[in-house]
């Protein structure tokens, strides 16, 4: 029987955490009946990550493991368990994250009830155990889904695409290491409509010392990067245009402010920030795009994969 959900899981050293998501999973309500999977991709993982889902998979045939040899990132990883999924949806997470106790049911629901093929809500960090999200809450519907995720700025897991959009797409782009905000820009420039629940329907562990997210350089990195490349699509917008520029500038400019660089106030990415927010409406001829690219593409410190530094040599 087909599954009507895969939860599609990158795992890198996980072995504390995935007890707790796992369990998470396990328990979401209001899906009784329904057929769903358990897909994780191990990006060569050095603890007992593997050894602990194998374990849980003798007694729980829902569980999916891809063990790997070569460690590729996040990106790279999401397709892996795409590809190995089933599911009429698919909902993306990192390994150690959580979702209401009621997540997933608000979110199908949403999809089908406002015929969205994606849908978003808002993230904490932290967790609630048996926080649910409010039945009676607001949601959205937009017909201009890459400008609503945009000025949204979205960026987190824990949504929900019709597993034909995702296909469609092609799932995560695998030049950005971090998908959080790329995946939901690449779905949502896709798709017909948007829906985005006005509540926390992804909950994020608190910071550790394994969270992608203590490195500031690598999300302003792969930010800019997920921003410029939905540029490249001349079949978008105005507004969405806008916004994704909006964001380019922005990331440019956090890297050098949260790096502590002396006289950051006086740097042209400040500048071109300030004339940014004082003329949103304002254009970025291609060739300047392209040496902000290239300016990105070469700071040091953080990850990067093979497509990101082929893409950047060949342009």
């Amino acid at each position: 029987m087909k599954p009507l959900i895969s939860y599609l899981l990158t795992v890198f050293n996980k072995e504390v955490e995935l007890p707790e998501t796992l369990a998470c999973l396990r328990n979401q309500s209001g899906l009784e009946g329904a057929h769903i999977e358990f897909v994780f991709a191990d990006d060569c993982s050095t603890d007992q990550s593997v050894e602990y889902l194998k374990a849980q998979s003798r007694s729980d045939p829902r569980i999916k493991i891809i063990t790997n040899q070569t460690n590729c990132g996040p990106s790279v990883r999401i397709n892996q368990a795409a590809e190995h999924a089933n599911g009429s949806y698919f909902l993306p997470m990192d390994a150690d994250d959580f979702l209401p106790l009621n997540g997933t049911r608000m979110l199908l629901d949403v999809s089908g009830d406002k015929g969205a093929p994606v849908v978003f809500g808002g993230s904490q960090r932290g967790f609630v155990p048996d926080g649910q999200i409010d039945q009676n809450v607001m949601v959205t519907v937009s017909h201009d889904p890459l400008a609503y995720c945009a000025r949204k700025k979205i960026v987190h897991m824990g949504f929900l695409s019709d597993a034909a959009l995702w296909n469609r797409v092609g799932g995560a782009d695998e030049r950005i290491f971090i998908q959080d905000q790329s995946l939901a820009l690449r779905l949502s420039a896709e798709a017909s409509r948007l829906a985005y629940i006005h509540d926390t329907t992804y909950w994020l562990r608190p910071r550790d010392g394994n969270n992608l997210s203590n490195n500031t350089d690598q999300q302003h990195h792969d930010r800019f990067l997920s921003a410029l490349y939905q540029l490249e699509n001349t079949d978008i917008s105005l507004e969405a245009k806008q916004y994704l520029v909006n964001q380019v500038i922005s990331a440019r400019w956090k890297l050098v402010r949260d790096r502590g660089k002396f006289g950051s106030l006086l740097t042209e990415q400040f500048l071109s920030y300030v004339t940014n927010r004082l003329l949103p409406h304002m254009s970025i001829p291609k060739s300047k795009l392209k040496k902000y690219e290239y300016q990105m593409l070469h700071i040091k410190g953080v990850r990067r994969t093979p497509q990101s530094l082929h893409h950047g040599m060949i342009n």
